[in-house]
């Protein structure tokens, strides 16, 4: 496309545009300019830009504000810094960081992926404090990223309870929800999303290889700024949907759906004592329900319980 007409279409005064080309060479931008072809995009950097993924997104909440840095300790934590703003100035802010020196994970584990390899995104809301609120916005962080990884890629998702995406039982993404209740009314609450999208095998340490991948080695070349994009139009829809009066009962029957924990041989420990049994079912709280040796079924916290062993 000839620089005037693109200029015309973008909006752009043509005596800027020469300016806005610049600048984005100067992002990483490769543009071929030819005499008669026009402009034509080569390559994009590497890293993920803000304007890039907010362009057009298709959401009414969540990724209303898009914020991306090289490096943070943990995306949570730039969420969290941001929500002493207020919900005004914060609600739907998503965040994403090319590499975290102390990202999070459950029960105090770390998540760790080398530079542009990973969607490390935290988004922050507010939501209504109720019982199990953690749980139910696990379950609904859990399908927007299986569902956004489906729209890019052609293999299907499933979720290991309770916050590990899996794709042929290994972990390709994770999620981690923290909140701060505020008293009566709207607590702000961070979804903080790992993606494993360009790692090599030999980055994962040995002892969980076997279990974890990413969508490279499962033969998948995923655009990062699209998977992002994706994520956060099906977060905002999943938590749209909570809402609704019948909102909360089908994003747990979308998870259960999803769920590869259920009907499987397992041994979780919580406390000192491990049980093992066969899982029947989820609870309304996202609890596990176990089939124990003596047909007695016992339902086990997400919060309280590690599953240390799972069979087929």
């Amino acid at each position: 496309m000839a620089p005037d007409q693109l200029a015309a279409e973008a909006g752009i005064p043509p005596k800027h545009f020469a300016k806005e080309l610049a600048d984005l060479a100067g992002r990483g931008f490769v543009i071929e300019s030819h005499p008669l072809a026009g402009l034509r995009l080569i390559s994009a950097p590497a890293h993920l830009c803000e304007a890039e993924i907010a362009c057009d997104l298709a959401v009414s909440r969540v990724g209303r504000i898009v914020r991306c840095v090289e490096s943070a300790s943990s995306t949570n934590d730039l969420a969290w810094q941001a929500a002493a703003g207020g919900p005004q100035a914060a609600d739907g802010l998503a965040v994403f960081a090319e590499h975290q020196s102390s990202g999070r994970g459950r029960r105090g584990s770390c998540w760790l992926a080398p530079p542009h390899s990973s969607i490390l995104c935290s988004v922050l809301v507010w939501m209504p404090d109720v019982p199990g609120q953690g749980a139910i916005l696990t379950r609904a962080a859990a399908i927007a990223v299986a569902e956004a990884i489906e729209d890019q890629c052609r293999e299907e998702v499933g979720i290991k309870w309770p916050n590990d995406l899996v794709i042929d039982d290994r972990k390709v993404a994770g999620i981690l929800v923290e909140s701060r209740p505020a008293g009566p009314g709207p607590g702000s609450v961070v979804i903080g999303v790992g993606i494993n999208c360009d790692q090599e095998e030999e980055v994962f340490p040995a002892e969980i290889r076997r279990h974890a991948a990413s969508l490279a080695m499962l033969g998948e070349e995923v655009d990062r700024t699209l998977l992002a994009r994706a994520f956060l139009e099906r977060l905002d829809q999943v938590i749209g949907l909570m809402g609704e009066p019948s909102g909360v009962a089908e994003v747990r029957r979308r998870a259960a759906g999803r769920c590869r924990t259920i009907g499987r041989r397992i041994s979780l420990r919580e406390g000192d004592s491990t049980y093992t049994g066969e899982v029947v079912d989820l609870d309304p709280d996202y609890g596990l329900a176990l089939r124990l040796a003596d047909g007695r079924v016992q339902v086990f916290a997400a919060m309280t319980t590690h599953v240390v062993a799972q069979g087929e």
